[in-house]
């Protein structure tokens, strides 16, 4: 299945506007007219405006893939694949086209929750501040209402008090704050963050340690990886394939990348292509681009099914246009020299360009881990 789809999508959103999802048969027939290639992706598309799953996800403020995965397995009856590829086609459509609602008279709410002391009332509304999820963000509002709920002693604000004290959002930063706040409750997400300040040395003594106790303590399908990345670091790569593997059961797209490189490799575990190419494919599907670039190695190489350089070569644009450096290197250098596609002086320049913007954005990113 092709990721292309969430383009033909928005191309037929643009043209026809987003009301047409209403209108079932006239979006399935604009749609199969959009991108005839793709049959089978847009039966899923539209079976999954017809079961209600876009309007669902929509206003889903967690927003949680695997939940999905697991209704439309049990329920619509789809494979996992199928299932995965509909969630994800839909979370990424969601983020793209930025939808809006808002919850009406949520002022009165809030007043109405203020006045009786429904702690719990309160606790969704300032969460909805802070996420921007049917209002408009506001986090003054938000840390305004939590640091009520925290006064009141109502511990689960600890974390967003803390995040807010961390990023400087709606009130001055301060990073003492924040860990102040994440260890007074050091629920999921805190422990995630706690976990992190240790594991990278940031605001608090390294401690290799102390951050996997912190991250095994999370319930954040994030913390997976890097538990995962500690336990490489110790060179405990069994171990450490098996919790990738635990966040690859929940597609966090970072697990199903490395599961499939250790897979390639038989590191930590037996080599397995067949199995790799599998987990490669579901991060393709969450639109990871290093997935994208081995799912394209292996229909150059040919060895788990016949040499397929058409298949090859659109998982590596598709891999370039996620922003995969090593793709945009091998196109740059495929254009210049004229292998697999025709001589493109100028398609190579650009590619290479891509690749050093890719690299310098990495370098920065590292600077700051």
């Amino acid at each position: 299945m092709n990721i292309e789809i969430i383009e033909k999508v928005i191309d037929v959103f643009n043209q026809y506007g987003d009301s047409l999802r209403f209108q079932i048969d006239h979006f399935e027939e604009v749609l199969n007219d959009a991108a005839p290639s793709m049959m089978d992706e847009c039966y899923l598309v539209v079976l999954g405006m017809k079961l209600g799953v876009f309007d669902a996800m929509i206003f889903d403020e967690d927003l949680e893939i695997s939940r999905y995965v697991r209704y439309l397995c049990e329920y619509a009856s789809l494979s996992e694949e199928e299932a995965l590829f509909m969630a994800s086609v839909f979370s990424v459509l969601i983020e793209q086209i930025g939808y809006y609602f808002e919850i009406p008279d949520i002022e009165e709410f809030l007043e109405k929750a203020y006045q009786d002391n429904r702690y719990s009332h309160l606790f969704v509304l300032a969460r909805s501040y802070f996420l921007g999820f049917g209002v408009k963000q506001d986090y003054e509002k938000a840390f305004e209402i939590f640091s009520y709920l925290y006064q009141q002693g109502y511990k689960e604000t600890c974390y967003y008090l803390g995040s807010m004290y961390e990023y400087g959002n709606g009130v001055e930063r301060d990073v003492l704050q924040a860990i102040h706040y994440y260890q007074e409750n050091p629920d999921s997400l805190s422990s995630l963050r706690l976990g992190l300040f240790y594991m990278y040395g940031h605001y608090l003594p390294q401690d290799d340690q102390k951050a996997m106790q912190y991250l095994m303590q999370s319930q954040e399908k994030e913390a997976y990886l890097y538990q995962g990345l500690l336990l490489e670091k110790k060179r405990d790569y069994s171990e450490a394939f098996q919790t990738y593997l635990k966040g690859a059961m929940v597609f966090q797209r970072e697990c199903l990348y490395k599961v499939g490189m250790m897979l390639k490799m038989g590191i930590g575990v037996d080599m397995n292509l067949e199995d790799s190419m599998h987990y490669f494919q579901y991060g393709y599907y969450l639109l990871h681009e290093e997935c994208a670039y081995e799912l394209s190695m292996i229909y150059f190489d040919g060895i788990l099914s016949a040499k397929d350089e058409k298949k090859a070569l659109t998982y590596l644009h598709q891999a370039a246009r996620l922003r995969s450096e090593k793709s945009c290197m091998l196109l740059a250098q495929f254009y210049e020299l004229g292998r697999y596609v025709k001589k493109n002086h100028r398609l190579a320049l650009s590619y290479y360009q891509q690749a050093q913007s890719i690299r310098e954005v990495l370098s920065k990113q590292n600077e700051i881990v």
